[in-house]
């Protein structure tokens, strides 16, 4: 069960960073295209998306309860990430261009999308310490799997 944890968060850290790359790598109208996309598909590619990565997360936390999890470790990572999401989301406060907004009427949760695209780098340190612990998790994990 450890090793099979293991290889998830290893899978999730590497998928953190290449989504950190994609916003500061892929230009703005290759990023938007992808969302438009996205969004005008009626939501199923998100709702798709969505209940997969519930699950995931579901499949994480199950198996972290089957390794013996360190309730103190878990709800310090708990809390640390959703302040840190909150604290990222409020780095757009800042309105859009008329030229960046989404056609209207949009859900609350694609203006949000089209502005992390529009300006991704409003959250830098919120994407620093997220890129800095994904590798830490990286290095810590693979440093785990070569110790046994």
């Amino acid at each position: 069960m450890k090793i099979a944890l293991i290889v998830l968060l290893i899978l999730y850290c590497v998928q953190s960073l290449v989504r950190f790359a994609v916003h500061f790598l892929l230009p703005y109208d290759k990023r938007i295209r992808a969302m438009e996309r996205n969004y005008s598909q009626n939501h199923r590619v998100i709702a798709i998306y969505d209940d997969i990565t519930l699950l995931v997360q579901v499949i994480l936390v199950v198996l972290l309860f089957a390794t013996g999890m360190d309730a103190l470790s878990f709800l310090t990572g708990l809390f640390v990430g959703m302040s840190l999401i909150q604290i990222y989301f409020h780095r757009f406060i800042h309105p859009l261009a008329p030229d960046k907004l989404p056609e209207s009427p949009y859900p609350p949760v694609k203006l949000m999308s089209w502005a992390i695209q529009a300006r991704p780098a409003f959250a830098w340190r919120e994407y620093l310490l997220m890129a800095a612990l994904s590798i830490w998790g990286l290095y810590a994990l693979i440093d785990d799997i070569l110790a046994n």
